[in-house]
């Protein structure tokens, strides 16, 4: 009995989403539209998260050592920040490699290897590039080094010049997800909308078929359930289309993010997260439709 009255249920909300055919079309076709700013949105937040992460890679911090500093005294500052869980990596860069990747990096200007065969003294300083486990945490690690015991043996902290480059990838970072979450919230409420009207309609156009079922003893939950039905089938069919026109696009756009971000797939990344991404549309369809659905039954429908 309960499996024939689930069937009816269904059969009843499929019904109301084909008998309003132009409606339904254009309700899909907005939500369908939400839903693939959404998927947009998961692969921009992917997309800047990649690069964010690779600005934050390229942003260090280095310590330059007086050049009568032994070897010693520099490799116990080195010893102290990798003891740190706030650091990454620590690279001692010795003044003859200093000086060789100097000669290296400048090997085509004839004046500076001219102006280095007639220097007797190595004008390069050692030093220690630091990588830390994330951008926020190299304020405290050049605090660390300002308390070091070893602070005499450091004559230049470069923190300070970077300091404008490793806020600005903060502020990447922080504007992302926040413009992201915004977003997302402004599209969930165009989409209920839209869900919410169209539901309205056809609840107005069954007035009279409600009354019949109220006449003939229907339960509110079997006079409200086919709205709900309706309601889930517009954000089935909506997040099927919106995913398929995703992933094509995706396949078609990342041969050019490739060139722009090399090493990065867009591709790659759907394609490796498909059943989330499948499963995340499918469920957020749903519960916009099913949301709509029930604010439309709550002032609309009196049962």
């Amino acid at each position: 009995m309960l499996k024939e009255k689930l069937l009816r249920v269904v059969t009843s909300g499929w019904t109301n989403f084909r008998r309003n055919s132009y409606v339904s079309f254009g309700t899909t076709g907005v939500m369908s539209l939400v839903l693939l700013m959404f998927l947009g949105l998961i692969a921009a937040n992917f997309l800047s998260g990649v690069l964010v992460s690779g600005l934050e890679s390229k942003v260090d911090v280095s310590v330059y050592f007086k050049t009568d500093v032994s070897d010693d005294a520099i490799r116990a500052v080195k010893a102290d920040l990798e003891s740190l869980n706030t650091v990454r990596s620590v690279q001692y860069v010795s003044r003859e490699e200093a000086l060789a990747m100097f000669k290296e990096r400048h090997a085509q200007d004839a004046l500076i290897q001219e102006s280095l065969a007639e220097l007797e003294v190595n004008p390069l300083q050692s030093s220690l590039n630091i990588k830390a486990t994330d951008a926020g945490q190299y304020a405290s690690i050049v605090s660390f080094l300002e308390t070091n015991k070893q602070r005499t043996a450091i004559d230049k902290i470069n923190y300070y010049e970077n300091e404008a480059v490793i806020g600005r990838v903060q502020r990447i970072a922080q504007s992302t997800q926040e413009g992201g979450l915004v977003a997302t919230l402004v599209l969930a409420v165009i989409a209920v909308l839209v869900a919410f009207n169209t539901i309205r309609l056809t609840i107005y156009n069954q007035k009279s078929e409600i009354e019949i079922m109220r006449l003939v003893g229907g339960s509110n939950w079997y006079i409200r359930a086919p709205y709900l039905v309706e309601g889930s089938i517009y954000g089935i069919v909506a997040g099927l289309l919106a995913l398929v026109v995703f992933f094509i696009a995706a396949a078609s756009v990342s041969p050019k993010v490739a060139l722009l971000m090399p090493g990065v797939s867009l591709i790659g990344y759907v394609s490796g997260n498909a059943p989330q991404i499948v499963l995340l549309v499918l469920v957020a369809g749903v519960g916009l439709g099913v949301v709509s659905s029930l604010i439309a039954i709550r002032r609309f429908l009196r049962v």
